[in-house]
């Protein structure tokens, strides 16, 4: 790619206007084009940095270009906090596809997301504020239906069913409060500590702690998992919780009777995890919105079911946060498949 830019005009004139600071490298990291955006943001000309390592530019750039050439040599997209003068990046690693599928090169894309990131700090700051803020008179409530069932010493059950009502009432919004918390905590810019882990082991024991609710509802739970799982560069426990969150769904749509296969493999440096159901499905329309925040899709087995609409938004963060991708297959009356992708170590 990079001989072909400098030999075809139109691609260099395309490269010139854009505003993303775009830079080429070699199979072995060495920058091999600069485009006048990533001249401007670095302060060196292309001239100057040509046949030099990437971390030359910066060296965290350097780092990851290594980290995802050993691991996956699959794109990758990261952020780089106060890269520039308290300006924040978010920058994309791609390979080239070169002959015999090896990778031929790398392509390093820079964005400013400053006023973007900014913008959702103040967001997410103020949800806070908010549901911390609630927590207090939750609290009391609690505490006064307490209060008040003590002082009920023979409750009639009209009495009973109120504060059974009440009680679970609160107990909704309090959960949904802790989630709220929990994506904003996972939506946090500061960089995470991850370790390589085992995905499948994950799926395991997450499976492992629904069986009981399948066999409540007659559910056949299936694991499928490939001989000898690769792992992937993450937080075991944030992973556990998005794969909970998908898994939860999956049994609570599913109709008792039913069955509900969870898949893993690995494909082209890429661990794929599918669950899928034979629930009531998801209509096209509501399927664009299911990741969104709060977003509850319209049907009789989302209104029977207890649910805040921030479980998929919490696994879309998470697996974003790990470099992956999540999406979801479903056709109503015929079920449901929720997937993710994730790069997986190269052994």
């Amino acid at each position: 790619m990079p001989s072909e830019a400098q030999d075809s005009p139109q691609l260099l004139a395309i490269l010139r206007s854009v505003n993303e600071a775009i830079i080429a490298t070699d199979a072995a990291g060495q920058i091999t084009l600069m485009n006048p955006a990533a001249e401007r943001l670095f302060d060196v000309p292309q001239a100057r940095a040509l046949g030099y390592p990437l971390s030359l530019l910066n060296n965290d750039l350097g780092l990851w270009l290594e980290r995802v050439a050993h691991d996956s040599a699959q794109p990758l997209v990261f952020d780089l906090m106060e890269f520039r003068a308290d300006k924040d990046y978010s920058a994309a690693l791609a390979p080239v596809p070169g002959e015999n599928g090896q990778t031929s090169g790398w392509v390093i894309t820079l964005r400013d997301v400053t006023h973007h990131r900014r913008a959702e700090k103040w967001k997410m700051q103020a949800i806070q504020e908010v549901t911390h803020d609630l927590r207090n008179p939750l609290n009391s409530m609690q505490s006064a239906i307490n209060l008040l069932n003590d002082l009920l010493e023979t409750p009639t059950r009209e009495q009973l069913e109120c504060i059974k009502m009440i009680r679970d009432g609160l107990s909704r919004t309090s959960k949904l409060i802790e989630q709220a918390l929990s994506l904003n905590h996972v939506s946090e810019p500061a960089e995470p500590t991850f370790d390589y882990v085992s995905l499948s082991q994950i799926l395991e024991k997450a499976i492992d702690e629904f069986r009981l609710a399948a066999q409540v509802k007659n559910l056949i739970l299936e694991f499928e998992t490939v001989p000898a799982p690769g792992r992937v560069l993450g937080d075991a426990e944030w992973l556990g919780r998005a794969v909970s969150n998908l898994l939860n769904n999956a049994v609570k749509y599913t109709p008792a009777g039913g069955r509900v296969r969870v898949r893993y493999r690995e494909v082209d440096g890429q661990a794929i995890c599918e669950m899928t159901d034979n629930g009531p499905g998801i209509s096209p329309a509501a399927q664009s919105r299911l990741f969104e925040r709060f977003y509850r899709a319209p049907g009789e087995s989302t209104r029977r079911a207890s649910g805040s609409g921030l479980g998929l938004a919490i696994t879309k963060a998470i697996i974003e946060r790990h470099a992956g991708r999540v999406w979801v297959s479903s056709e109503e009356g015929r079920g449901s498949t929720f997937g993710f992708t994730l790069p997986v170590k190269a052994e």
